[in-house]
C-alpha cells in the first residue's frame, strides 16, 4: 500500500483534447495490456459491452473505458484521478502518448448519450466471467479458463448481434458459442475441488457433468441450474452430427419453442443461461 504522502502519478495527456473544454473529460491513453490484471484477478470483473466499450468493477471502484481503432484503452482523466492511488500507479505503467483518437462506442455513450443496454448474447458472454471470478474469490478455484483480451474483444465483436437467417447460421453459432463457454471448463481445477471435498466423481468426467457436481454439492443447487448449458451442448451435438433431430427437438421442447424457429431457440436459451448465472451468483453471495 502506498504511503499517504506519496505524490500522485503524473499521466501523459493533451489538454487540447478535453471534450467541451472539460478537464475531467480529457482522454488519457493506455496500452491494452493494462486490462490484463482486471481480466485475470478475481477481485475484479472486466466486462465488454461492445468491442470498443467496457467497464471494470472492483472492490473500491467502478470505471468505464473505451478502445480506439489503434487498440489503445481510453479513460477520462477525471475518472482516473478518482481511482485509489495504487491503481493509478498501475495504470501509469501502461500510459502511452496522446493519440487524438477518441472514436469508439465509449465516446458515443459517454458524450453523445448514444447507448443501449448490452444485448442478451453479450451479457451471456460476460456473466460466466463474473461468476468465475466470484467463485474463485470464495473457493480458490476457477471453474472456467480465462480468455485473453483479444478473444474477449473478438467474441463481443462477432456476437453483438444475433443473426440467424438459416439452419447453417444456427449450427455455426451454437458450435462457436459452445466452444467459448462449455469447452472452456477448467476440468483439472474442478476435479481438485471435488477431491478436496471428498465428492465422488467418475474418471474421465468433464465439462458440465463436473460443474453439475459442484453446483449441487458446493452451492446447494436444487434447481438444476446447469441445464441450459447442457442444452447448448446438445445443440452442438445436433449441429455436428447428422444423426436425426432428437437433440434439437428435446432442447426446443425444454425451452418451449418451435424446433424450426432457430432464432427463437437461441434467444430462449440465452435468456435461460443468463438467468442460471444470476441464480448461481446469488448462491455464492
Amino acid at each position: 500500500m502506498s504511503e499517504p504522502n506519496t505524490p500522485a502519478p503524473a499521466f501523459r495527456y493533451d489538454p487540447a483534447e478535453a471534450v467541451h473544454g472539460s478537464a475531467f473529460l480529457t482522454p488519457v491513453y493506455f496500452n491494452k495490456q493494462v486490462l490484463t490484471r482486471y481480466l485475470y484477478d478475481s477481485r475484479f470483473s472486466c466486462a465488454f459491452v461492445s468491442e470498443t466499450y467496457g467497464s471494470i468493477d472492483g472492490p473500491e471502484f467502478y470505471i468505464s473505458f473505451g478502445i480506439n481503432r489503434n487498440g489503445a484503452v481510453i479513460l477520462w482523466l477525471g475518472d482516473l484521478e478518482k481511482l485509489p492511488l495504487n491503481e493509478r500507479f498501475y495504470w501509469l505503467s501502461e500510459n502511452r502518448e496522446p493519440e487524438n483518437d477518441l472514436a469508439s462506442e465509449f465516446y458515443d455513450a459517454q458524450i453523445e448519450s448514444v447507448f443501449t443496454e448490452p444485448p442478451a448474447v453479450i451479457r451471456c458472454l460476460n456473466e460466466p466471467g463474473k461468476f468465475n471470478a466470484r467463485f474463485h474469490l470464495k473457493y480458490s478455484v476457477h471453474l472456467y479458463r480465462d480468455r485473453s483480451i483479444e478473444e474477449r474483444v473478438e467474441d463481443t465483436r462477432r456476437y453483438s448481434r444475433l443473426l440467424l437467417n438459416n439452419v447453417d447460421d444456427f449450427k455455426r453459432f451454437v458450435s462457436e458459442f459452445n466452444e467459448i463457454i462449455n469447452e472452456n471448463t477448467n476440468n483439472a481445477e474442478i476435479r481438485r475441488l471435488l477431491s478436496q471435498r471428498r465428492i465422488p466423481f467418475r474418471d474421465g468426467l468433464k465439462g458440465n457433468k463436473l460443474l453439475e457436481l459442484v453446483y449441487e454439492n458446493v452451492l446447494s443447487d436444487n434447481e438444476n441450474l446447469v441445464a441450459p448449458f447442457f442444452h447448448l451442448y446438445d445443440l452442438r451435438l445436433w449441429a455436428a452430427h447428422s444423426t436425426g433431430d432428437g437433440n434439437l427437438e428435446s432442447v426446443a421442447k425444454a425451452l418451449r419453442t418451435d424446433p424450426k424457429d432457430y432464432k427463437g431457440i437461441m434467444e430462449a436459451l440465452i435468456v435461460e443461461m443468463n438467468a442460471s448465472i444470476q441464480r448461481l451468483l446469488e448462491k455464492i453471495a
